[in-house]
């Protein structure tokens, strides 16, 4: 078994989703989120990642991040995504929240979202649906993509979020 750091594009779809849930419906000072209507979300958020490939199984054990997004999400975090390889590319989805000090939102990556590359730079993308909240963004929904790059080498990645919530 060889272990490989990768940036799990489900992990920046989860951050994207979660920062893009954040902004769009909630009143300063509102104890609770109320989706009513839809806002653009957009931020930016680098970290470290590790993935583990093992035949053509890829599995996420770590996502960690911060940045700045819309309405103060300011961490990403994830584990437990998995996925497959495919010539030179990954594809993956998984479970990922962001946080900030109003609350958190819960993301949820496609598996239609990839990591593709040779070498140690990986350019990853791909989209997330945001399936909750709790805090200041209970009950958030929404959509999202994401799109950066990973480096294997370091476990380094960088992503910008966008999308409406």
């Amino acid at each position: 078994m060889r272990k490989i750091r990768f940036i799990a594009p489900a992990v920046v779809a989860a951050i994207v989703a979660a920062t893009a849930a954040v902004a769009p419906g909630y009143a300063p000072g509102s104890p609770v989120a109320h989706a009513t209507k839809s806002i653009k979300f957009s931020g930016k958020y680098s970290g470290k990642a590790s993935v583990v490939i093992k035949g053509s199984s890829l599995k996420i054990n770590s996502v960690s991040g911060s940045g700045s997004g819309t309405d103060g999400l300011t961490k990403l975090s994830g584990s437990k995504g998995s996925g497959h390889t495919s010539g030179s590319c990954g594809f993956f989805s998984g479970p990922a929240s962001l946080s900030g000090s109003g609350g958190s939102v819960t993301i949820s990556v496609k598996s239609s979202s990839t990591g593709c590359g040779t070498g140690n730079l990986i350019t990853v993308k791909g989209s997330a649906s945001v399936t909750g909240g709790s805090g200041k963004l209970k009950g958030a929904k929404g959509a999202l993509s994401f799109s950066g790059s990973y480096n294997k080498g370091n476990g380094a990645f960088s992503v910008t979020i966008t999308g409406t919530v």
